[in-house]
């Protein structure tokens, strides 16, 4: 089966994909952080029991692997903090992992669900659905005034972290942008770089918007208000990218090919050109700029070039000169031909 980040359908847009999280804890069970190993094994065990009847695949993130559990970040299942923790902790993922249940992460319970596209409110619903049938085996910790109670002050409320993500290739390189980022931080929203190698580069131009507060807001709240953010994000990427077709497509188109060009026939890519390239393609392909004899999903060839997604590829161990081999082996393999354009 498919992940859902591999689905090939309608084109791709400047809203690549949609995330909804949510952060439950189980009264009567301290914070994770506060567990001692028993106390721990004890939570999971009771969690994974309660859970046993749900249609998803259970894996012990302490079992395994490094490179596995780099993959399971670079797929935005986990984050970095928990990709790097050796104490015990559950996943409950399903067959086209679109929806996990990470267990004594953070929090007792870390519910996720990601879909393609602008999907915030389809990826809610079956994030609630998921959430009522769980409260129904377990009381959550909840206060009247605070809400749903978590380990940390700013998921409480009704613990939910809507976001979505945004391939900005042309606004982001304005120079007005760092501010723009600043300005929707006040608002309460977050802007960040998906791939960063440092806080000043971000790889692909994919970036995440995402709620700052949970408290003080509902659910359908959250949801519309990063919702707008996003629209608004990329209303403005549209109109960047109409303009410079309208008045430089013979350079645009030129940059496409050459892009293409590059990753069709490298035989090594470092993770920066990969993904500058695969960036620069997938705008082309957005925009008619160029056009691929099979339709192809260039976020997951984004996603498929990190450095954990490509040690699975290889099945081993990868040197650093490596990496750059097998990602350019692995575009060649996957990057359809040319639609030939006289």
């Amino acid at each position: 089966m498919n992940k859902w980040f591999e689905v090939i359908g309608k084109p791709q847009g400047i809203v690549v994909s949609s995330r909804v999280r949510l952060a439950r804890n189980i009264d009567g069970f301290a914070f994770p952080e506060k567990l001692n190993t028993g106390e721990r094994r004890k939570l999971i065990d009771t969690l994974r029991l309660g859970l046993s009847d749900l249609d998803m695949n259970y894996v012990e993130l302490g079992g395994l692997e490094t490179r596995e559990k780099k993959a399971l970040r670079e797929k935005r299942v986990i984050h970095s903090t928990i990709a790097s923790r050796d104490t015990e902790m559950g996943l409950f993922l399903s067959e086209d992992e679109s929806v996990s249940i990470l267990l004594a992460g953070d929090d007792h319970l870390k519910l996720q669900c990601q879909l393609p596209g602008s999907s915030l409110h389809k990826g809610w619903d079956i994030l609630n659905d998921l959430d009522e049938q769980i409260n129904e085996k377990f009381d959550y910790a909840f206060h009247e005034k605070y809400g749903y109670l978590t380990a940390f002050p700013t998921n409480m409320g009704t613990g939910l972290r809507a976001s979505v993500v945004l391939h900005l290739p042309l606004i982001s390189k304005e120079r007005n942008f760092k501010r723009l980022m600043e300005e929707i931080g006040r608002m309460g929203i977050s802007l960040k770089g998906v791939y960063r190698s440092d806080p000043s580069e971000n790889y692909g131009c994919l970036y995440s918007l995402s709620n700052q507060k949970t408290l003080g807001q509902s659910e359908k709240e959250i949801i519309e208000n990063v919702e707008r953010f996003a629209m608004q994000l990329a209303g403005q990427e549209r109109q960047a990218e109409n303009e410079m077709v309208r008045t430089r497509r013979a350079e645009l188109e030129d940059e496409a090919y050459k892009s293409y060009g590059v990753l069709k026939y490298a035989r090594r890519l470092s993770l920066k050109e990969a993904m500058m390239y695969l960036s620069t393609v997938r705008m082309g392909i957005a925009n008619g700029l160029i056009t691929l004899k099979k339709p192809v999903n260039i976020h997951s060839l984004m996603v498929h070039v990190q450095p954990g997604m490509t040690e699975q590829f290889a099945g081993r161990k990868l040197t650093e000169d490596d990496y750059c081999t097998v990602r350019a082996q692995f575009i060649r393999s996957e990057l359809p031909e040319l639609l030939r354009q006289d």
